[in-house]
């Protein structure tokens, strides 16, 4: 069985894993597991300046097709879908 989670290094040097995963993957102490570690990075703040700022120019009707488009998009996330 697998799952996929976002957990966090502690200070210690061990990865927390969710209650929830631990319940459902039937996980106890001595368990073997593969980990495959993946870090996100997050995005910085000279990126998201240069995007507000390409924004910034946008006509009434680019900002109302933007917005559009972005809560479209969303709904693609929670798996929803409006025609």
């Amino acid at each position: 069985m697998q799952e996929e989670y976002t957990g966090t290094l502690l200070k210690d040097g061990h990865i927390s894993i969710p209650k929830e995963i631990i319940a459902k993957l039937k996980i106890d102490r001595g368990s073997r597991l593969r980990v495959i570690v993946k870090v996100e990075k997050g995005i910085s703040k000279k990126k998201i300046l240069s995007y507000a700022g390409l924004l910034s120019d946008l006509t009434a009707e680019e900002q109302r097709r933007f917005d559009e488009s972005i809560e479209r998009r969303s709904l693609f996330g929670q798996r929803k879908v409006e025609i």
